[in-house]
């Protein structure tokens, strides 16, 4: 960024550069705020968290627009591990590092490009569960319950500050506590929630508000309604008491080295969430600009932002697909936006933090479920639903329901995994083939396309033979040599694109076969890496050293002088012009 600034930048630059920063900081407070307190956090931490991962990540980021900061979908997994631990949001700020950490060994690993290998039924489903998820837990704040006592009175903690409903471990046990309180719904939260939204979506279409952020108008809009009007509803004050005006000083959280073992799974799904959310940002940020990222610096710079930010006093962050985009529809031309996005958000936390302690809770409520309708990208999910393959479906679904129902740890896991199995189901029914030479156009031998010829059986295989399709590839040339009792097995492998050591034991198993009845087998076509594998076999004596050609004229050669040549004189079909040459006459004209 500073060789930039130093060569190339100019006022012009500068002036687009700052207007995108502040219009993306505008968008950041209202998201940071929500983002915050639906994680467990404090909503100051979600201020600090723009300020600290926002700054980083623009300046050594591998997206030039890329604009980091607290996420939806970080929401469930940060919000189960505060609810869980004996620590609370102290063990989110632990795993949050150690997610930095694998994060920077991903980047140094060069892992950038094996992320987007994750199925996209996979990413869907769990975009879809967070977005359920969260609106979910915002039901509570819509509806304005908070605890009561029997009398229906609030209760209050020892601090003065309202308290809320508990908050329980599975999605089915909030929503029975939720129903359990229905009684004491507050029709003015209601309404508020209604307002806000009303703005978030229409405020933008409005003259003069088109390149205002739905959010904003929305924060607006809803909080100035609420206090003009004296609304009864719980703000961010009455419950998490004054937003402060300060910057926490740094801290390094204390652990012990066997709760850290303890935090390996939510710190690996973090890890995983941030370099999706943030490569698919990257991505979008991309196609929006022209530019091209760098994806194992951006998982570089992700790490380190996820180190430094809980060190401050934030939270984890990742990329964020629509700061992003405001970023660049905002007119943002260098990293300079992004770090001055950063500089914003710090100038509003010490000369306006106060202000944010009035936001009423109904309105953040709003604003996040607004956002976590655009998260699970539901009209994709109809679509999947309706038109994709049924593996893809039920991928899908697990995912998702395991999200919501369980654990979106268990979810990716068990989503990568089935993923995994129907694949290699998928490939194990592509199965050798007969082939057919008179349809083949590299072969011009076949001189008696009516014939056939009772010793030679040609197959051609597909796809990788790995472990998944072993076994099956295995069965199939075995039963057909079986069948079939040819003297010569000609197998093309022009369309084996990799053999595995799984692969090879299989071919070891037909070679096996192949020398126990006499048969004798020829490779041909294959690729350098196949080749290597198959010269391993002809090195320990399971092929001959004549039984790795180059095409079908070779093998048909090969396969020659391997014949029955009783068979070969009484034969009538003489399909090839190399049947000249075996007893009993020419090859048919």
């Amino acid at each position: 960024m500073l060789k930039t600034l130093w060569k190339n930048y100019s006022a012009a630059l500068l002036k687009s550069d700052l207007t995108a920063g502040l219009i993306v900081a505008v968008v950041s407070i209202p998201l940071g705020l929500a983002f915050a307190i639906a994680s467990g956090a404090t909503p100051i931490q979600g201020l600090i968290t723009s300020v600290i991962a926002g700054s980083l990540v623009a300046i050594f980021g591998g997206s030039r627009f890329q604009i980091a900061g607290a996420a939806a979908a970080l929401i469930p997994v940060l919000a189960a591990i505060t609810l869980n631990s004996v620590n609370g949001f102290q063990d989110v700020m632990i795993a949050g590092m150690m997610a930095g950490v694998l994060l920077i060994l991903m980047g140094w690993l060069r892992f950038g490009k094996l992320i987007e290998y994750i199925p996209y039924p996979v990413v869907l489903g769990f975009t879809s569960g967070i977005a359920i998820s969260i609106l979910a837990t915002q039901l509570n704040n819509v509806l304005g319950l908070t605890a009561q006592d029997v009398a229906g009175a609030k209760l209050f903690s020892e601090n003065g500050l309202v308290q809320l409903l508990p908050k329980h471990e599975f999605f089915h046990e909030n929503m029975l506590e939720t129903l359990k309180n229905l009684a004491a719904v507050n029709g003015w939260a209601i309404l508020l929630t209604v307002i806000t939204m009303l703005a978030i979506l229409k405020g933008p279409k409005l003259p003069g508000l088109k390149k205002v952020p739905g959010a904003l108008i929305g924060l607006v809009v809803g909080t100035v309604v609420a206090m003009a009007a004296g609304f009864p509803v719980e703000t961010i004050s009455s419950l998490f008491g004054q937003v402060p005006s300060e910057l926490p000083a740094p801290s390094l959280p204390q652990v012990s080295f066997s709760h850290m073992l303890e935090l390996v799974r939510p710190a690996f799904t973090i890890a995983i969430l941030v370099g999706v959310e943030a490569l698919l940002s990257a991505v979008v940020a991309d196609n929006m600009s022209g530019d091209r990222h760098n994806s194992n610096r951006e998982l570089l710079a992700q790490g380190a932002a996820n180190i430094l930010s809980p060190l401050f006093g934030g939270m984890p962050a990742t990329g964020v697909i629509a700061r992003t985009g405001t970023n660049v529809l905002s007119g943002a031309k260098t990293r300079m936006s992004g770090f001055m996005h950063a500089v914003f958000v710090l100038v509003i936390i010490l000369a306006a933090a106060p202000l944010a302690s009035q936001v009423p809770m109904a309105v953040l409520a709003a604003i996040l479920m607004v956002v976590a309708s655009k998260l699970g990208e539901f009209h994709h999910a109809k679509h999947l639903l309706k038109h994709a393959p049924k593996a893809d479906r039920a991928v899908y679904l697990a995912t998702v329901l395991l999200t919501v129902f369980i654990d979106l740890t268990v979810a990716i896991e068990v989503g990568m995994v089935l993923a995994s199995f129907l694949f290699i189901k998928h490939m194990s029914e592509n199965m050798p083939e007969a082939v057919d030479l008179r349809q083949n156009s590299q072969y011009r031998g076949v001189v008696n396309p009516e014939g056939i010829c009772p010793q030679i059986m040609f197959h051609e295989a597909h796809g990788p033979l790995f472990f998944g399709v072993a076994k099956a590839f295995e069965r199939k040339i075995c039963s057909d040599m079986v069948c079939g009792a040819p003297s010569v097995v000609v197998l093309r492998m022009m369309k084996v694109s990799m053999m595995d050591t799984t692969g090879q034991r299989a071919l070891e198993g037909v070679l096996h076969q192949a020398k126990r009845e006499g048969r004798h087998v020829i490779f041909t076509r294959a690729n350098p890496q196949v080749h290597g594998m198959l010269s391993d076999l002809q090195e320990d004596g399971l092929i001959r050293n004549d039984a790795l050609v180059a095409n079908s004229d070779q093998a048909i050669t090969t396969a020659m002088r391997y014949m029955d040549t009783e068979i070969c004189r009484s034969c009538t079909s003489r399909i090839f012009n190399e049947c000249a040459q075996q007893p009993g006459g020419s090859a048919a004209d």
